[in-house]
């Protein structure tokens, strides 16, 4: 993978990440005099690339060229501030779907960039977020860095836990289990965001198999008799694995489908 910065020192908080949580990349620092978009531009046509690395303002940044434009994403965390505050029930389907409570625990099996699990935190419930992409997974070891000198999220932060994997080989057991697995790119509204855009580039959907595997191990993780597994599609997809769910919660754009634990 690609990191393109201005000086050396950049990569070195990267790599640790890399190393501490053995997440399998490997980056190749290429030194550029600026980080404005022609020069980006230029370093992408030069390596024949079309996504990289790069901290800007001491935050890791994903960038990609899609045709001329480039496109910067990170998890960015701090802009989810107000929705995290005011988060609850009311303005919240998630919330209304998972129902969550103080010192409960939810798996977020398909973390992304964490903005759902920072709302499931936001009830003061314990979340463990799964992410099986190494890529991703990076860029939540490093939001999760950067946004622990903010001390508003102290508390926040303190009920977040990472883990590089898949949620299939997870044994942790839970009250919930949230899934929003990818979808085909024409399921989404014609106007999808720029994360959406970055995780169809290295994310891919998962066959019928896999998400049949993935609804019965989450719901195999439920460890109390009215746990749940939530998982959040767009308002017309299929069910998960072509399963109805036993409740639904939508709006104009998205559902949330709830599923009961397997039963003994």
């Amino acid at each position: 993978m690609l990191f393109f910065g201005v000086d050396i020192e950049q990569i070195k908080p990267i790599e640790s990440l890399i190393s501490t949580h053995e997440l399998p990349i490997q980056l190749d620092f290429i030194k550029l005099s600026k980080l404005n978009n022609k020069h980006l531009n230029f370093a992408f046509c030069d390596h024949h690339a079309n996504q990289a690395f790069i901290v800007e303002k001491d935050r890791l940044l994903l960038i990609q060229k899609l045709g001329d434009d480039i496109i910067k994403v990170s998890p960015d965390w701090a802009s989810q501030t107000r929705r995290v505050v005011s988060a609850g029930r009311k303005s919240e389907l998630v919330l209304q779907a998972c129902r969550l409570n103080a010192g409960m625990m939810a798996i977020d099996g398909t973390a992304g960039f964490g903005h759902d699990s920072l709302i499931l935190a936001s009830t003061g419930a314990s979340v463990l977020m799964l992410e099986s992409n190494p890529i991703m997974a990076l860029m939540l070891y490093a939001e999760y860095a950067y946004m622990q000198d903010n001390q508003n999220w102290q508390g926040l932060l303190s009920r977040l836990s990472i883990r590089y994997g898949d949620v299939r080989d997870c044994s942790d057991g839970a009250d919930v289990v949230y899934l929003d697995p990818m979808f085909p790119k024409d399921s989404y509204d014609a106007k999808v965001n720029k994360y959406m855009q970055a995780l169809h580039s290295f994310v891919s959907p998962p066959t019928l198999d896999d998400e049949n595997e993935l609804l019965s191990h989450a719901k195999s993780l439920l460890h109390s008799a009215d746990g749940r597994v939530v998982v959040k599609r767009p308002l017309n997809a299929p069910f998960l694995a072509n399963e109805p769910p036993i409740q639904s919660w939508q709006n104009d754009a998205i559902r949330f489908d709830r599923y009961d634990g397997q039963m003994p």
